[in-house]
Parts: structure tokens; sequence; C-alpha cells
């Protein structure tokens, strides 16, 4: 068996539409994903639709943005009721937040575009967008859409000094409301460079101090195979799920195709798989991930 439990299409910020993924997932020998787009959950029915040829399970998914102590850190919800009115309430207030954010932070982004000799963004016409574009990958998609540069990649010189757009929610709050619709709360790339607990802290009594906070405040397991994770980090989340009884699941964050040169999301994810189903899960811990999500 081969899974993929987190992995992004362009109903947020990936590069597949849900066809394209569900063709490469076959092509990768996947049996099940789960597509997690951040803070949106409208893509599930068209992955669900595009994965059906292919004899492809699908486990509905999210990835929640939240905060910590100032960082950004990420929670996964899977199981979930895509149709639970309080869990899409909270999501558009997160979008809609977002989206303020960034608009509040728009002069920031067209002195910077001006300091550069580039044409300024049109402000009324980003506020208007779908909410894919509330979020640094989105306003770089924006960017290159609208001509003002060259690619997307080139978007992200011009965002210095626009920080601070990610929702105060904390992590309690996005376990408890994937209770509230029915999931499953995984934390998500605990131990990545970046968006992680390893970005509050690099000491590994006080990471395992962190995990059992999380666990006493609602989360019931953590993403341990990962293209975020070093084999180190790997062994590290095992150690820690079973220490403290919790799931453990896989993903590799798959975004679409990023050359090994790009450091645009490597940085991010160091171990950043090359193609779908290229995730090095093990045979008996896919299938016990598998079991405990009830599939």
């Amino acid at each position: 068996m081969k899974i993929d439990l987190q992995m992004h299409t362009n109903y947020s910020d990936g590069q597949n539409s849900p066809e394209e993924l569900a063709k490469l997932a076959h092509e990768g020998g996947l049996n099940v994903i789960s597509a997690t787009e951040h803070d949106r959950v409208d893509s599930y029915e068209a992955v669900c639709t595009a994965c059906k040829p292919y004899g492809i399970k699908v486990i509905p998914g999210v990835e929640i943005s939240t905060t910590l102590n100032g960082k950004a850190l990420h929670v996964l919800g899977y199981n979930i009721d895509t149709k639970n009115e309080e869990l899409l309430a909270f999501l558009r207030a997160t979008n809609a937040y977002r989206r303020d954010k960034f608009v509040e932070k728009f002069p920031i982004l067209n002195e910077n575009l001006r300091t550069a000799g580039k044409q300024e963004a049109d402000i009324e016409q980003f506020k208007n967008l779908d909410a894919r574009y509330y979020s640094f990958p989105g306003l770089a998609d924006f960017l290159a859409e609208q001509g003002i540069t060259a690619d997307k990649q080139e978007g992200f010189l011009y965002f210095k000094g626009m920080q601070g757009t990610v929702p105060p929610t904390e992590p309690r709050d996005a376990f408890e409301i994937i209770h509230k619709a029915g999931g499953i709360a995984i934390f998500s790339h605990p131990f990545a460079p970046k968006i992680a607990i390893a970005e509050i802290t690099a000491d590994r009594a006080e990471q395992e101090a962190m995990v059992a906070q999380f666990k006493e405040q609602g989360m019931d397991g953590l993403e341990c195979y990962q293209a975020g994770h070093s084999e180190e980090d790997v062994a590290f989340c095992l150690m820690l799920a079973e220490k403290y009884n919790l799931l453990i699941t896989a993903g590799s964050d798959w975004h679409g195709y990023h050359s090994p040169d790009d450091t645009s999301i490597r940085k991010y994810l160091p171990f950043y798989i090359n193609a779908l189903g290229d995730l090095k899960v093990p045979a008996d811990k896919a299938e016990q991930i598998v079991k405990k999500l009830g599939y």
C-alpha cells in the first residue's frame, strides 16, 4: 500500500488541478490520498471524482493556519465533515482575516514594487479575488498573472515587510474546530525547518514538552513521514507518538513539480519529493496509518 496524506491542488496554493493530481497519484502508484488545502475544503468532491476512475481512496482533509508565540504553525484535519457549517464559517473567517491583512499591507507591496521600477498592483482587483490568492504564494501568482513580475518566483522578492498575515488562531483552536467537524487533529510537519515546532525551539526536550502540551489540548497525532523531516526527525517523531499514544500520518506536502535547484519550497521542505508516490513510508506503517484513520 502507498499513501500520501498531504497535498495541495490549485484550489489553494498547489500547481495541479484535481484531475492532474489524480493522474499523478495514479502514476505514482498511490492507493490512498488526502488533498489538504490551506483553510479550504471545497476541492474534496472534485478530487474524489477525479480519483474514482483510478480506484484511489480520498480521505477528506484540511490544513488550518495557526500561530503560537509569533510563529506560524499548521494543523491537519482528517475525516472531517466537509459540509459542517461551523467548520465552514471558521474557514470563511480565516480567509476574510487574511484578505484584510493583505489589503492592509498592500502599500508596502506597492512601495517595494515602485522601488524596483515595477508597476503597482491593483488593490481593488485583489480584494475581489478567490480566497486561494490570500497567501504569499497566491499573491505571487496574482503578480505574475498581472504581468507585474516575470513569474511566480519573482513575486517573492517584493514581500519584504509584509509579514503578520497569519490569523490569531492557536493550535488548540484548530484542534477544537476539527473535532467539532467530526475529524482527527494532526500536527503538520512538526520538525520541518519552517512553519513548525522546530521554528519555535530547536531543543528536543522543549519540543517534546510542546507535543505533550498539544496532546493535553486535544491534538490526536503527528505527521511523522514528511518532506520536511530528516531521518532523525522521523525517528524522534515516531518516538513521541509512541510515548504519548498519538496517531501518526504521512504526507509529502506536494504543491506540484519543483526543480531541485528551486528554493521556493525546498527551504521549507528540504526532502521535497520529485514526483507523487516518492514519499518513503514503510508498508506496515502505511497500513497502520490507514487503519487508524478508519479505512
